[in-house]
């Protein structure tokens, strides 16, 4: 490779990388008001990781499946909001991320559990709840941010993997914790 592709790369990377680096920080700080609960709830502390890391996951799932419809032109940016595609994906993904939600809960109780927590039923559905949440607000909005920001992308004839998987998956950072955040805050 030249040196021009490697300036291209650099230059078309470097400014989306550190706004995904700030959102994802962002993020940690909203935590850090919550710190005191997360401790005292160990099922939560087990949950946390793996909420995060989930929604980042359908962020990047609802990027290359748009994306993969924006360039077989399978879906236009008249009347998106129309399409049966996209309908079907955020459904798919919604019904995934619930199943997945109650699986890491159940699982970050058990674990919980065995090492010496006393889980109560009111205690595990108000994780469920956060998780749950947590879980279909992130899908909704990671959704709404990768349709309008890849046809925008698209547009400006750029790929738009290259610029909202990093977005995505930020967001999904900031978004969870936050989330988290707020919902602790309120049930707990």
């Amino acid at each position: 490779m030249n040196m021009r592709l490697y300036w291209k790369i650099i230059t078309e990377s470097i400014g989306i990388l550190l706004l995904a680096s700030l959102l994802s920080a962002l993020g940690g700080l909203s935590i850090q008001s919550i710190s005191q609960n997360l401790f005292l709830l160990l099922p939560l502390l087990i949950l946390m990781p793996a909420l995060n890391d989930m929604t980042g996951d359908y962020g990047g799932i609802v990027v290359s499946r748009f994306t993969t419809l924006l360039y077989t032109g399978k879906i236009k940016e008249k009347n998106w909001w129309k399409s049966h595609l996209l309908h079907r994906m955020l459904g798919e993904v919604l019904i995934i991320g619930t199943f997945s939600a109650v699986y890491i809960t159940v699982l970050a109780s058990v674990i919980a559990w065995f090492k010496g927590f006393a889980m109560q039923w009111d205690v595990f559905q108000r994780i469920l709840l956060i998780a749950l949440t947590t879980t279909w607000l992130l899908v909704l909005v990671l959704f709404v941010v990768c349709v309008l920001g890849g046809f925008y992308v698209y547009k400006k004839k750029h790929n738009p993997d290259n610029y909202l998987i990093p977005i995505a998956t930020a967001l999904a950072d900031l978004g969870s914790m936050a989330v988290l955040t707020v919902l602790v805050q309120v049930l707990f």
